[in-house]
């Protein structure tokens, strides 16, 4: 579905992404991991085409990304600072900007907003203003917003970022039921390295340039992780049932 063939992109003469390849299947879950500083977002902003490669090239089905996300077929999920969330308005209408671009008469749209806030489970919630919600109902807010017009691919920057352990694990138990129901193509930034490992299909491992490419298990190996954070890497286990459940975090040590 996505293709990424020896992307470079320079921004302000600083070099973010060099050499940068890799394939997205459609039905794929991909987790794209990695420090701070690394190029996650800016890979994603190339993806949406917000940013243009200094060099390389990015097709997306065969399209240039613009030109694909005119189309209408990207649900995207910015990182939680992107948005404000004391903003005053309703549940209903944050879930109704994503019908922005359709022609859909009200009526239809009305009834297509219930249907996915039904979907996300949030549909008793639709007149509540949006910033008193706690954080992981925005996220499934956000969630019906971005898959609303139904789109192949859903692209999301740190989702988890700001919620609680266990709204972590039901959004990303919802990020599957999305997945395996309607057939999203999902690309996911993250840090939450030990949330993702039992449904991610493919990581990536960027640090300005790729330096990981493969299954979950794989990563977690000490060579992949130190190649990719340049550091002396643990895993840092948290209860007894950790190697089950995959929930890790990671201690890096700077040398």
């Amino acid at each position: 579905m996505i293709k990424i063939e020896n992307l470079y992109v320079e921004i302000n003469g600083n070099l973010i992404l060099e050499d940068v390849s890799f394939e997205v299947k459609k039905g794929e879950i991909v987790a794209v991991v990695g420090p701070n500083g690394g190029g996650k977002t800016t890979l994603v902003k190339v993806i949406l085409g917000f940013v243009q490669p200094t060099k390389g090239k990015v097709l997306i089905e065969g399209k240039n990304p613009k030109d694909y996300v005119k189309s209408g077929k990207v649900g995207y999920l910015p990182q939680k600072s992107s948005y404000d969330r004391d903003f005053p308005v309703s549940v209903f209408d944050v879930v109704m900007f994503g019908l922005i671009n359709t022609s859909l008469p009200y009526k239809e749209k009305e009834k297509k907003v219930l249907e996915y806030l039904n979907y996300v489970g949030m549909q008793q919630y639709k007149d509540y203003s949006f910033g008193k919600l706690s954080g992981g109902q925005q996220q499934r807010v956000m969630i019906a917003r971005a898959i609303i017009s139904q789109p192949e691919l859903l692209i999301l920057d740190e989702p988890s970022t700001g919620i609680d352990v266990v709204a972590q694990e039901n959004f990303y138990e919802f990020i599957k039921k999305i997945n395996k129901e309607k057939g999203i193509t999902v690309i996911m930034v993250t840090h939450d390295i030990g949330a993702i490992g039992s449904f991610v299909n493919k990581v990536v491992g960027l640090n300005r340039r790729l330096h990981y490419l493969g299954d979950f298990k794989e990563f977690l190996q000490k060579e992949a992780l130190d190649k990719l954070y340049g550091s002396e890497v643990k895993l840092l286990i948290h209860s007894p049932e950790c190697f089950t459940c995959q929930h890790f975090n990671i201690e890096v040590k700077k040398h």
